[in-house]
């Protein structure tokens, strides 16, 4: 029994899900399977398989000519009479990291507008039925985005409608499934437009406007302030990173469920939305500015998140705070030794003005304290030694509670996305003192940068449960999933994590 997602969740316009498959061999929509190497050879061998005795047999002679052996990345065509099949590698692992991988393969593996089913593999789970369906979903919908700037022609190059084949599925599974999978897409698409557009198209004013277009469609309370409001409201750190800039800084707040007084923030989310880096007075060198269009990825990410929950309808008071800024060279930059006044009355000397994001953080979290919120979770590309302990693909996280420490890492990896815990070393606080302020913003030592920079957001946290994520949120290469820019990497994790605090948000 189809059922396609346009009509129930408007984000999978090209995606449905059905109970029953078609004959192996039937003509008309390509058949894509995925398999790893060890079912690859089974069938080569004679075992049953998802496809038809002829098509096997061609698998059998393409698979040596082409060193096809269904390892992850790899794709087979093939084709017999009227039937025509696709064959991925897929992970051993049966988990849905590898299933979502594989779908967005055999998506990128058919021709551009060919109608395609995806048989998943068979799961006598419900739950974890329901799951595979979302991450296959999901696949196969990111592996046609490609960002455009405003007023492009979208690009052509996509698959066309794909039918998810899950035997043993209803209709309950299959919505469940779709709207879940309608509601990521749309929150990764969404962190991913913003992330990947450049300096030029999304400023500190843009980055609010999109914030406040999202609190619009879904009925979020929202509030904004910009330029000379910002200092004046007391985001001192902001107001100094964004005052040599010719764009103002914002700040934006976005809540939810926060109507009565007894309704404190479940959890406030904290991105950081650092438009453009060049480092300040503290000049990065021209090729590391190459990306800093991807340092607000803190902030596309919650907000991603935050499109994500209202989609589906999470009930739980939580506050998402969006400091923007950027941090350009000018007559009245921020210069190393000033000392700040944070938004909570900490003084900081600045040690280097290109270690802006930390001041941007630190005054949202003295607000978010001030807002009442129970937890405080904080997404950021924050520093470059994040990323030569763990690589581009595992972010670092840091918290000072292990009971938020426990959720955020299970909900990573139920979304399939990777943390790794990286210690709070209270010996390392130290480096950060100063004669000259309450702390100074970066450390007197050049080692464990990741670890400092945590360390002086901890200064603003106090006693609230608070976990801090450095990743690095960009694509170099491509994956079938996620093609090179932006990944919108957090968005499922935070979704996830309002979710569990929903049913217990006290």
């Amino acid at each position: 029994m189809g059922r396609d997602a346009e009509g129930a969740t408007g984000e999978l316009a090209n995606v449905a899900a059905s109970t029953r498959d078609a004959p192996a061999g039937s003509a008309g929509a390509i058949r894509a399977v995925a398999a790893t190497a060890e079912e690859f050879a089974g069938w080569l061998a004679g075992k049953p398989a998802p496809l038809d005795p002829p098509l096997v047999e061609q698998a059998r002679r393409f698979a040596g000519i082409s060193r096809f052996a269904a390892k992850p990345g790899q794709s087979l065509a093939l084709a017999a009479g009227d039937a025509s099949a696709v064959v991925v590698g897929r992970a051993p692992d049966a988990g849905t990291r590898s299933l979502r991988s594989a779908a967005a393969a055999a998506a990128q593996a058919v021709r551009a507008g060919a109608r395609f089913t995806f048989v998943l593999p068979p799961e006598p789970d419900p739950a974890r039925r329901v799951a595979a369906l979302t991450a296959a979903a999901e696949g196969v919908a990111l592996s046609a985005y490609r960002w455009k700037r405003s007023g492009q022609a979208a690009a052509s190059d996509a698959a066309g409608a794909c039918t998810l084949v899950a035997a043993d599925s209803n209709d309950a599974e299959t919505a469940t499934a779709l709207a879940a999978a309608a509601a990521h897409v749309a929150g990764i698409r969404l962190a991913r437009d913003l992330t990947n557009a450049p300096a030029d198209e999304v400023g500190p004013d843009q980055l609010a406007d999109a914030a406040l277009a999202l609190a619009k469609r879904h009925g979020l309370a929202s509030e904004c302030w910009r330029g000379a409001e910002v200092e004046a409201r007391g985001f001192r750190m902001v107001a100094a990173v964004g005052r040599a800039s010719a764009r103002p800084p914002t700040v934006t707040v976005l809540s939810h469920g926060l109507g009565a007084a007894s309704h404190a923030p479940a959890v406030a989310l904290i991105g950081k939305g650092v438009v453009f880096d060049s480092g300040g007075l503290d000049l990065k060198p021209a090729d590391a500015m190459l990306l800093m269009r991807k340092d607000m990825a803190g902030a596309a990410t919650v907000l991603g998140a935050v499109e994500s929950a209202a989609r589906l309808g999470i009930d739980v008071p939580w506050l998402a705070v969006i400091p923007s800024a950027e941090n350009m060279v000018g007559p009245d930059a921020y210069r190393p030794g000033d000392v700040l006044r944070s938004y909570s009355g900490t003084t900081v000397e600045i040690g280097n003005t290109d270690a802006e994001g930390r001041l941007l953080l630190a005054d949202a979290i003295g607000f978010a304290r001030e807002c009442g919120a129970r937890r405080l979770v904080d997404y950021a590309t924050l520093t470059g030694a994040a990323r030569v302990a763990l690589g581009r693909d595992l972010p670092a996280l840091f918290s000072n509670d292990e009971a938020l420490a426990g959720a955020v890492e299970r909900c990573a990896a139920a979304a399939d996305e990777r943390l790794w815990r990286l210690p709070l070393h209270d010996d390392y606080d130290r480096q950060l003192d100063t004669p000259f302020a309450d702390v100074n913003h970066v450390s007197h030592d050049k080692y464990a940068g990741a670890i400092t920079a945590a360390l002086f957001l901890r200064r603003f946290v106090a006693d609230t449960p608070w976990a801090h994520v450095d990743f690095f949120g960009w694509e170099d290469a491509g994956r079938p999933e996620t093609p090179k820019g932006a990944t919108g990497m957090g968005v499922r994790t935070l979704t996830r994590l309002l979710r569990e605090l929903s049913g217990g948000a006290a």
